[in-house]
């Protein structure tokens, strides 16, 4: 006879043992099979008992329904058993094995299937569900270390340098074996990033690999050794033989290998670099080597080439001075003696002098000097200096004004930093939009500014997972307002945001239970229910509402989930990132949701019923706590 029906049934059994017989009552999947059961029973009786069994559970109740959930479960895996094969032909050999000490398999299966989906697939929407499972500790189950070894070599960068940098290291030294076996020091990508955990995994073992990886290595395991080289007199020569290579990024890792050596030859190497074609490739190891001869040449040069762009008249001339010190200014990043804080001080007080020149095609102004010395100074965190700063911000580009902004909140009142610094975000955009408006950049500046202070100050904030990405915008911008970490925001920030209509700064500032706010995030999510398609942005006005306790927030979250999952065909990833923000919503959603079910696309209906569950779960647990 045949079993296909009796193996779509196994597979439902199954799915509501691991969902929870509380489920099973009126499953809607269970109820299609009931049918042609009894069909089949008319010919072979013990479909019919099949069919009668289904049907006691879908009839059932949240008490009985695990009993009769286990009574279907035996019967069909009893029939099941008795039609299939047991035994296998061939040779038996051992299998190889890797300790990686007292198995664990916490990880539930509802963030099991996605997470092994976006490790062995390809395509969009991997990487967040990944780094999110990362953050809440999934990847300890042993059941992942498979899939998570292979995903070293995914075809998209940025998750193969997350696993190898954040995931992988988890495990300890029992991956390295694994590790070993699978790298070829001819390859690239993947290979790479193996050589590199194994050196941070055990650089003793590793160090001959390194050795002979430096000797006929691809260029891109080359570049990789070099950064596994340690501090010993064999290992500075390999970084000054390799300095002076052919390939442009061979010497960059050479030179960035010399931030540990403070001998005349490894400063030598800096120096003579920096004086000629790599200047820009040493200015980086340039700010992290300590050498006092190193920072006295780098003073010099920028204190020459200062005087040059503020004297020299012949353009030519200027314009190479101002490439050069825009360069050279990276080599004062994090440094904090005297000398580095005088000369950005003096840079900072000739600014209107440096406005006024302005750079060619390819060459930087006035304007971008002053703003990386002003960045420097706030990380100088000298009180004198950030108080001059946040005094200071008048009539200064956008830029520049972020860094007086992060100066003022480390010397200031909250009320004094709003009083002074709120202006610049509620100018009122233009009628027809100019490009490049300095009052348009300078609000945007303290959006962005204002935005970030909420990240630095709130860092254990989940949802900073998501921020934390999205606005480093260049090497010295974005990470100016970590130099406030401690500095508190005025609440009055919150009306300016909404009044200014800046929704993602309002998001970041929100306060529960807020009338202002609720009304501000109504009207945003009406205008997306209005659109045609669903976007991102939907999901995180809906966050912003469940945490700012909207009251209508039920409503609007059942007409959003609508509107993206059913009666439609939707990508199983936007509908994972919707689906997570059920157990926040209050017990009054469960009714509307579960009356939602039948009617959910099957791609991503599984994930929505688990949520379900859980918020259910949550709030039944409340109440047995509570009585």
């Amino acid at each position: 006879m045949s079993i296909a029906i009796l193996t779509q049934v196994y597979d439902e059994v199954r799915r509501l043992a691991i969902a929870g017989s509380n489920l099973a009552p009126g499953d809607f999947r269970l109820k299609k099979l009931v049918a042609p059961l009894e069909t089949a029973g008319k010919k072979a009786p013990i479909f019919g008992k099949v069919a009668e069994s289904a049907q006691r559970l879908i009839d059932s109740t949240e008490k009985d329904s695990a009993d009769a959930l286990l009574e279907l479960s035996t019967l069909v895996s009893s029939i099941l058993y008795t039609q299939g094969e047991t035994g296998a032909t061939g040779r038996a050999t051992a299998i190889e094995c890797v300790d990686l000490g007292p198995p664990v398999t916490g990880t539930s299966a509802r963030v099991l299937k996605p997470l092994i989906e976006a490790l062995t697939n390809t395509g969009s929407g991997r990487l967040e569900i990944i780094r999110d499972a990362h953050e809440r500790g999934a990847f300890k189950d042993m059941r992942l270390v498979n899939p998570t070894l292979k995903a070293i070599d995914d075809p998209y960068g940025e998750i193969g340098d997350l696993i190898a940098d954040q995931v992988l290291p988890q495990y300890g030294k029992t991956i390295y074996p694994r590790l070993r076996e699978g790298i070829d020091i001819s390859g690239r990508a993947g290979h790479v990033r193996r050589l590199r955990l194994m050196h941070r995994l055990n650089p003793d073992a590793t160090k001959e690999l390194v050795e002979e990886t430096l000797e006929s290595g691809s260029k891109e395991m080359k570049i990789a050794a070099l950064g596994c080289i340690d501090g010993s007199p064999s290992g500075l020569q390999h970084l000054l033989d390799q300095a002076k290579a052919k390939a442009k990024d061979v010497r960059q890792a050479a030179l960035e290998g010399l931030v540990k050596f403070t001998d005349d030859k490894a400063v030598d190497a800096l120096v003579e670099a920096l004086s000629g074609k790599d200047l820009a490739l040493a200015i980086g190891p340039v700010a992290q080597n300590k050498s006092p001869k190193l920072l006295k040449f780098l003073l010099d040069d920028a204190r020459e080439q200062l005087k040059t762009m503020l004297t020299v008249t012949v353009k030519t001339k200027r314009n190479a001075a101002l490439n050069r010190l825009s360069t050279l200014l990276g080599g004062f990043e994090d440094r904090t003696d005297k000398g580095t804080v005088d000369f950005l001080k003096d840079v900072f007080d000739r600014r209107e002098e440096l406005f006024a020149i302005k750079g060619g095609a390819n060459t930087p102004d006035g304007n971008g000097i002053v703003w990386v010395a002003t960045h420097l100074l706030v990380g100088t965190k000298s009180k004198p200096i950030l108080k001059t700063l946040g005094e200071s911000h008048a009539g200064l580009p956008a830029e520049v004004l972020e860094c007086c902004f992060v100066a003022a909140a480390q010397t200031m009142t909250p009320k004094q930093v709003f009083d002074e610094f709120s202006p610049y975000l509620l100018v009122k955009p233009p009628a027809k939009k100019k490009r490049n408006d300095p009052e348009m950049q300078r609000r945007e500046s303290i959006v962005e500014v204002v935005r970030d202070l909420t990240y630095w100050n709130n860092a254990d904030d989940e949802r900073h997972g998501h921020y934390s990405y999205h606005y480093q915008l260049g090497r010295y911008a974005r990470g100016v307002a970590r130099h406030a970490a401690k500095a508190k925001l005025d609440p009055n920030w919150l009306d300016a945001a909404i009044e200014a209509d800046e929704m993602g700064l309002a998001i970041r500032l929100l306060r529960p239970k807020y009338k202002p706010l609720h009304a501000f995030l109504e009207s945003k999510l009406q205008a997306h229910l209005k659109k045609r398609d669903p976007d991102w942005e939907m999901s995180e006005v809906l966050d912003a509402m469940i945490k700012a306790a909207h009251p209508k927030v039920v409503d609007f979250y059942v007409e959003s989930l609508e509107k993206c999952v059913c009666g439609r065909k939707q990508r199983y990833y936007y509908g994972y990132w919707i689906s997570r923000l059920i157990p926040s919503l209050p017990k009054e959603a469960l009714a509307p949701l579960e009356a939602l079910v039948p009617s959910i696309n099957e791609q991503v209906v599984d994930e929505i019923v688990a949520q379900i569950a859980e918020l259910k779960s949550k709030h039944e647990g409340s109440k047995t706590r509570k009585s």
